[in-house]
């Protein structure tokens, strides 16, 4: 075992063939988000226990423009410009669990492997592969009544598309979503089988409080969506309650571990 070296595979003598590395991971880029009322009801099904939604049903769905070190380092990505290049599209809304609230994504699309893979092999977020793109902020800046779409496919089919009209900058007076500065709580599954016992999935809920969150020049305004994915018909028919645009950057720290039990299927 002392020749197998790495953190994630593929390991080797060396370590370096690794496709993502250990916590922290950092994070900045820009972010975009439309507020969308919901059917909770519906919504329910979609929680784990014993996670419990929360507060009003507002939902946000949010495509990022990103720039990520997966915990190789600020060397990996000054030498890996394409490679730490990530697109990630989220839909989330508001859980509780013993009192501590935080956001639950059961759906998140984005452009990497790496991503793709921690994702699901380490933390539990519900990732999958997709296409997306986001307006860029202009040279000379934001002003009122620019529009900014994100457009999120996978494979050849639309998953969904938002659009922001801008209204304003500085503090937001409706409150449609708390910032990830405020709902830094993020609450992730893994659900494995296990290859030798079929029969056994190996469960884990764990919950990961991110560090280091910046948000800065952020502008809100009202928002469109149009959504086509099977995958969210959870939502019924959302009403958009408007959009934020905010640059932002954080560090992915370890998980904590909340639930561990090994279910038998039938």
């Amino acid at each position: 075992m002392d020749d197998w070296r790495g953190f994630s595979l593929p390991q080797d003598s060396t370590g370096e063939l690794a496709l993502y590395g250990p916590p922290p991971w950092h994070f900045e880029g820009v972010s975009a988000s439309i507020f969308l009322s919901y059917d909770s009801q519906r919504a329910a099904a979609l929680v784990p226990p014993p996670l419990k939604l929360f507060g009003d049903p507002v939902a946000r769905l949010s495509v990022h423009d990103l720039v990520c070190d997966y915990g190789l380092g600020e060397e990996f990505v000054q030498r890996n410009p394409d490679i730490a290049l990530l697109g990630e599209a989220v839909v989330g809304f508001l859980v509780e669990h013993d009192g501590v609230v935080g956001q639950w994504c059961p759906y998140l699309w984005c452009t990497t492997d790496a991503e793709f893979a921690v994702g699901r092999e380490f933390y539990g977020w519900s990732q999958q592969i997709g296409e997306m793109c986001l307006t860029r902020k202009p040279f000379r800046g934001w002003r009122s009544g620019d529009a900014i779409s994100g457009l999120v496919s996978r494979g050849n089919r639309a998953v969904f598309e938002l659009e922001i009209s801008l209204d304003n900058t500085g503090e937001d007076p409706r409150e449609m979503f708390p910032t990830q500065s405020t709902a830094n709580h993020h609450y992730t599954q893994t659900a494995l089988p296990d290859p030798v016992e079929p029969e056994i999935i190996r469960r884990r809920l764990y919950r990961t409080a991110m560090q280091d969150v910046e948000i800065s020049d952020t502008w809100f305004g009202t928002g469109q969506v149009q959504i086509a994915a099977s995958e969210l018909e959870f939502l019924g028919d959302p009403v958009p309650l408007g959009g934020r645009w905010s640059t932002i950057s954080w560090t992915k720290p370890y998980p904590d571990q909340l639930v561990h039990e090994e279910k038998a299927e039938a």
